[in-house]
């Protein structure tokens, strides 16, 4: 057996080992930062399979697979350690009041790895509770003009410290917006758990970019909705009223959907409901993804 194409089949197995570890939150996507780091490793791999090629120790080729493995080997552990931190997680409460003259509201949300949850209810414009590890920060800024709100949620810190295993944990947001009230939601989030329940809010534009995700959205019938959806591999699930006109365009090709057993019509990379023409609410959807499944479900 070919020695030299053992190890290459070893290095990719380890690769996407690795992919999957993250997609399951085992290994933090900070170790792909690592890799990065150490990319002359691979320049002194070439170099010790040069210097062995074609002489009497030519045995020693076997140095340059072992020294790439040994560098995914030190990303690995560098992902883990690092510089030394507190592991103490911190909450925070966020609140801003709903001013009487507000006629509608821009919500901007930028979210790292994680778990990210949105709902109505909130009897403020705005309100959450946010756990984060200790070197995050949330940071909530606010102003209005013209009687409009415009309100970014963010966090600023070392992205690139990341906890094994535990990053769902210890890094979520549960936000709640007001339902009265004309919105626009612009979300990004990284590798993340992404559920938005909009149906008791009259969410009018929708701007989710995400990368590896699981995301759910559950949309209402109280307005129209545009909507536009940019994600990397992905899993998307749609609850939309059953009295709502629906236009999906989708830019690239799904691995799954179940968009044509409803019944939706297809014209080129548009599908369309039968009740979207005489529906009084829609939503236009456009969607642009990697490999991802769409799932759509229709409630009353």
């Amino acid at each position: 057996m070919n020695r030299r194409g053992i190890f290459k089949g070893l290095i990719i197995i380890l690769l996407g080992l690795i992919f999957l570890a993250n997609n399951f939150q085992i290994l933090p996507w900070g170790v792909w930062y690592e890799l990065i780091r150490l990319w002359p490793v691979i320049l002194i791999a070439i170099g010790t399979h040069l210097i062995f090629r074609k002489s009497s120790l030519s045995f020693l080729q076997i140095l340059s697979p072992l020294i790439i493995i040994a560098a995914i080997g030190g990303a690995i552990y560098l992902s883990q350690v690092g510089e030394k931190y507190e592991k103490v997680d911190q909450v925070f409460r966020f609140e801003q009041p709903l001013s009487p003259d507000l006629t509608r509201a821009s919500i901007s949300i930028s979210f790292g790895a994680g778990r990210l949850r949105l709902e109505g209810g909130s009897t403020y414009l705005f309100d959450g509770d946010l756990v984060t590890p200790s070197w995050l920060r949330p940071k909530m800024r606010y102003k209005v003009i013209d009687r409009e709100g415009f309100l970014e949620l963010s966090e600023e810190g070392r992205r690139d410290r990341f906890r094994f295993g535990r990053w769902g944990k210890d890094h979520s947001w549960d936000l709640r917006l007001n339902n009265g009230i004309p919105l626009a939601l612009r979300i990004k989030t990284g590798a993340s758990s992404n559920h938005l329940d909009l149906s008791s809010l009259k969410v009018t534009y929708l701007e989710l970019d995400t990368g590896a995700s699981k995301n759910e959205i559950k949309f209402g019938d109280s307005a129209s909705v545009r909507a536009n959806i940019h994600a990397g591999a992905s899993q998307i699930k749609l609850l939309i009223p059953q009295s709502m006109g629906i236009r999906i365009k989708v830019d690239t090709a799904l691995t799954s959907s179940n968009l044509m057993e409803l019944g939706f019509r297809k014209e080129k990379d548009v599908y369309t409901s039968k009740n979207y023409p005489t529906a009084e609410t829609r939503v236009d959807l456009d969607l642009n993804v990697g490999v991802s499944s769409l799932r759509v479900e229709l409630y009353q």
